[in-house]
């Protein structure tokens, strides 16, 4: 059976990379390794979550949590745009969670910690400001629904989930099952066929 980026332990050969990017303002370098998701650059949907929450955001987030981190790219990202922010990223692949660590280490961002852990597994503490997800959506429809079931969870009294999911791949259903859980829905921003959502809890 193939690897996926969203398996536990990856068995594919190590093949590892790195390359330099900017993003909101943050110049930064990751490395990657074969069996992690996008690993020849940050994709442009995790880009896109990054540079829209920046650009939107009217507060400083002081406690936020990424569900499905990859080897860090948003979280790091986000930790380098806010160092008084306590970040959060949750991996379920061992592979790319020490990538993760390393890369958090070698952009110095020591505001952000990496935890193994499967997203739909995880028990939350409830106090996030805000929750960020690029989702796994090959993975499917189901887990894609229970990860914003655990943000919500995850999160504060009025507290924000920020998701970026391409039309074609289900934003219009995700937009309505957001709507069932949450009390207010935004599509803060279209590009290229990807959406960004935001959903925020009920104070």
């Amino acid at each position: 059976m193939p690897d996926h980026y969203y398996s536990h332990q990856p068995t594919s050969d190590h093949d590892y990379q790195s390359f330099s990017t900017e993003v909101a303002g943050q110049f930064m370098s990751f490395a990657t390794d074969a069996g992690v998701f996008s690993k020849d650059r940050m994709d442009f949907g995790s880009r896109l979550l990054v540079e829209t929450l920046v650009d939107q955001l009217q507060a400083t987030p002081d406690a936020l949590l990424e569900l499905g981190s990859g080897y860090g790219p948003i979280a790091i990202s986000l930790a380098k745009v806010y160092p008084s922010c306590s970040v959060m990223g949750l991996e379920l692949n061992q592979r790319a969670l020490e990538l993760a660590k390393q890369n958090a280490l070698a952009n110095q961002a020591s505001n952000v910690t990496f935890e193994l852990a499967d997203v739909l597994e995880w028990q939350g503490n409830g106090d996030f400001s805000h929750v960020v997800t690029n989702p796994p959506i090959r993975a499917g429809k189901a887990v894609i629904q229970a990860f914003a079931d655990q943000a919500y969870r995850a999160l504060r009294p009025g507290g924000e989930l920020w998701l970026v999911i391409q039309k074609k791949q289900g934003a219009p259903s995700m937009e309505v099952y957001l709507n069932q859980r949450f009390d207010q829905v935004d599509r803060v921003k279209r590009s290229k066929g990807y959406w960004i959502l935001r959903a925020i809890k009920k104070a």
